[in-house]
C-alpha cells in the first residue's frame, strides 16, 4: 500500500518502510538478570505521547522480552488505532508486544522518523494492515513493504525540528504542572490544618488545630446523598430525562461529562454540589453543573450555611490525598455514607474558609491555564505532523 498525497512535490520520493526503519529484535530470556531495572509494556506509552513518562520494574516480568537502546522508537503494533509510540530516553527492556525500531538508511533524518510515525498518514497505513479481529497487530513483514512518501532530508530537518520544539515546550509545560501541584499539595496541608496568620493552637482529634476552629463531622455540615443507579431499561442518549452519570468514566476537569440519560432517576443531584466516587477509585470529584441522576458509585455531597462548597471541595481533596497515602498504593475499593458522613474536618470561620480558596484556586488557576496550553500545544503539533505531510 501506498500513501496518497493530494499534489507531490518535485523533490519527494516514495520509499518502503524498510528503507526507513529497521526493527531491532535483540531478546532478553530473563528480564531480571537483565542488569536492567526499566521496563517499558504497552501500559507505559499513551496514546499520541511521543515520551515515555513511567516505567515498569524488570522484576516483575519473566517472559523473553525486546532490548531498547536510547533513542529508539517503541511502537505498539497491537490495537494500532491507541496511536501508542514513542522515543525511549534510555536502554530497557520492552515488552514483545511492540516493535523496537531505530532509522536506517540515507533516506531518512533520525529525528524526522518518529514524527513521520506519529501522523496520521503513518496511522492510517498502520490500521489498514492490523490482522485480527480481537487484538488486531502488524505484523513487520507487512510493515516493512509499506510505501510512503516523504519530503528531502533537508526538509524533513525542518519539519523534526519545528515539531521538536513544540514537544519540548509540552514537556516543560507539563514540569510546570507537576511543580504547581506539588505546590498545592503542600499549601493544602498547610492552610488546612494551620490556617493564616494564627498563632494559638491546640490539641484536637485531628492534631494541632488553631485554637478558633472547631472540629465537626462531614455530616454535621453538609447532606450527604448516596447515589442509586435507576433501572437500566431507563437509559439513554437522546436527552430524555436527566443526565445520568456513575463514576469517575463520567469525570471531566471539573464537571461531569454527559453520555447518558435516565427517565426514571432514583437518587438527584442539585447544581452546585460536589459529586464524590465511593467506589474504587475512591475520592475522585467533579462539581454538578446541572441537575442530575448519580449512580451508585458516586455521593451527591451539598454544603450547608457553616462551610464553603468550595473549601469543602478542597477538605475532600485533602482527605482523598490522605486516603492514597494510607492505602500505600493500593485502591480502596469503596466507603460508604456513614464512613463518609462521620470524616472528621476542622472548621474556621467561613471568612477565613474563603480567604484559604482564595490562595489555593490561584494554584488551581494557573494548573487549569497550563493543562489548557498542553492540549493547545498537542493539537497543534499533530495539525502540523499531518499538514507537513499531506496537504501539500
Amino acid at each position: 500500500m501506498t500513501s496518497n498525497l493530494k499534489n507531490v512535490p518535485p523533490n519527494w520520493q516514495k520509499v518502503r518502510f524498510d528503507e526507513i526503519a529497521q526493527i531491532v529484535t535483540d531478546r532478553i530470556e530473563k528480564p531480571v538478570e537483565s542488569g536492567l531495572s526499566d521496563y517499558i509494556g504497552l501500559e507505559h506509552l499513551d496514546t499520541d505521547c511521543i515520551r515515555i513518562k513511567r516505567f515498569g520494574s524488570t522484576e516483575d516480568v519473566d517472559a523473553t522480552k525486546f532490548l531498547c537502546k536510547k533513542g529508539d522508537i517503541i511502537f505498539g503494533k497491537r490495537r494500532a488505532y491507541l496511536r501508542k509510540l514513542a522515543v525511549s530516553d534510555r536502554e530497557a527492556v520492552v515488552s514483545a508486544h511492540s516493535m523496537v525500531l531505530r532509522p536506517t538508511g540515507d533516506k531518512i533524518y533520525p529525528d524526522f522518523l518518529p514524527c513521520f510515525m506519529q501522523s496520521s498518514i503513518f496511522w492510517k497505513t498502520a490500521h489498514s494492515i492490523s490482522e485480527g479481529s480481537m487484538s488486531p497487530t502488524i505484523k513487520w513483514k507487512t510493515l516493512a513493504a509499506q510505501e510512503f512518501w516523504l519530503p528531502s532530508i533537508e526538509e524533513q530537518k525542518k519539519i523534526s525540528e519545528l515539531l521538536w520544539s513544540i514537544e519540548d515546550n509540552i514537556q516543560k509545560t507539563e514540569k510546570l504542572i507537576e511543580t504547581t501541584e506539588t505546590l498545592k499539595q503542600g499549601l493544602l496541608n498547610e492552610l488546612l490544618t494551620k490556617g493564616i496568620g494564627h498563632t494559638r493552637f491546640k490539641d484536637s482529634e485531628l492534631g494541632r488545630i488553631p485554637e478558633e476552629w472547631e472540629v465537626v463531622r462531614l455530616g454535621r455540615v453538609s447532606e450527604v446523598i448516596m447515589g442509586q443507579s435507576p433501572p437500566s431499561s431507563s437509559y439513554n442518549e437522546n436527552g430524555e430525562g436527566l443526565p445520568f452519570f456513575q463514576g469517575k468514566v463520567d469525570f471531566g476537569n471539573w464537571y461531569p461529562k454527559v453520555t447518558k440519560y435516565t427517565n426514571e432517576p432514583k437518587k438527584v443531584a442539585e447544581e452546585g454540589d460536589i459529586l464524590f466516587t465511593v467506589r474504587a477509585p475512591v475520592g475522585e470529584m467533579n462539581f454538578c453543573n446541572q441537575k442530575c441522576c448519580i449512580g451508585r458509585g458516586i455521593s451527591a455531597i451539598r454544603n450547608k450555611d457553616r462551610i464553603d462548597r468550595f473549601y469543602l471541595y478542597y477538605l475532600l481533596t485533602y482527605f482523598r490525598l490522605k486516603l492514597e497515602n494510607l492505602s500505600q498504593g493500593s485502591i480502596f475499593d469503596a466507603i460508604n455514607s456513614k464512613e463518609l458522613k462521620n470524616f472528621l474536618l476542622a472548621l474556621p470561620t467561613i471568612e477565613e474558609q474563603r480567604d484559604i480558596v482564595s490562595v489555593l484556586w490561584k494554584c488551581d488557576k494557573k494548573i487549569n491555564y497550563l493543562v489548557s496550553h498542553v492540549g493547545r500545544l498537542s493539537a497543534l503539533k499533530k495539525k502540523l505532523a499531518t499538514t507537513l505531510l499531506s496537504e501539500i
